[in-house]
């Protein structure tokens, strides 16, 4: 969406006013003038979605497309500068090449280690090792429990109780006591750090 871009069936005014916009946002909250037709585009979405719900008894449509207008780049602002995004803390590229100590050089996305890192930010809670180690108990476990037991393992691991009720006809206080007889089995087999 540059300069030299069409706009057929926009409003002339609505054009310019988005590109005014987008043009004030170039240096603040860290965009830049290869964000401008990005934020062009945004402004114009946004602005096509809410269009219907104009109400010329309410105010001139000028007036609203320019409210429409503000409010999104205001929301832009706000969603960029957030405490979490730390735009101003991002100081490199993970596409940057770092030197190794061994010599050479690697993208820094390479560098890091994707397990740690995920770890670190509680995606992961075990590593690897560990998470195999489980994986090996758990199935040596579940291979014994009766089949009723074994059926509703395989079933939490992906639906709830409240659907395996639903699914099943088995009032969600039986189901609740065979996981405690679950649990208490994990128990003894010396899972207990597993659950």
């Amino acid at each position: 969406m540059g300069f030299e871009n069409r706009y057929d069936g926009i409003e002339e005014y609505a054009i310019q006013t988005i590109k005014c916009k987008a043009r004030q946002l170039i240096g603040s909250a860290g965009f830049t003038e290869s964000d401008r037709e990005d934020l062009e585009q945004e402004l114009i979405i946004d602005l096509l979605r809410r269009l219907f719900k104009y109400n010329p008894d309410r105010a001139q449509r000028n007036t609203f497309i320019t409210r429409i207008v503000d409010h999104r780049v205001a929301t832009i602002v706000e969603e960029r500068t957030a405490g979490k995004r730390g735009w101003r803390l991002c100081t490199a590229s993970l596409s940057d090449r770092v030197k190794l100590e061994e010599g050479g050089s690697v993208e820094r996305l390479e560098a890091y280690d994707l397990e740690e890192y995920l770890r670190q930010t509680g995606r992961l809670s075990r590593k690897s090792v560990d998470r195999l180690d489980l994986s090996i108990d758990l199935r040596r476990v579940i291979a014994t429990l009766p089949p009723e037991l074994r059926a509703l393992c395989e079933r939490l691991q992906s639906e709830s109780v409240t659907e395996i009720s639903r699914d099943t006809g088995i009032p969600r206080g039986t189901l609740y006591e065979r996981i405690r007889k679950l649990h208490d089995l994990f128990e003894d087999e010396g899972l207990s750090d597993y659950i």
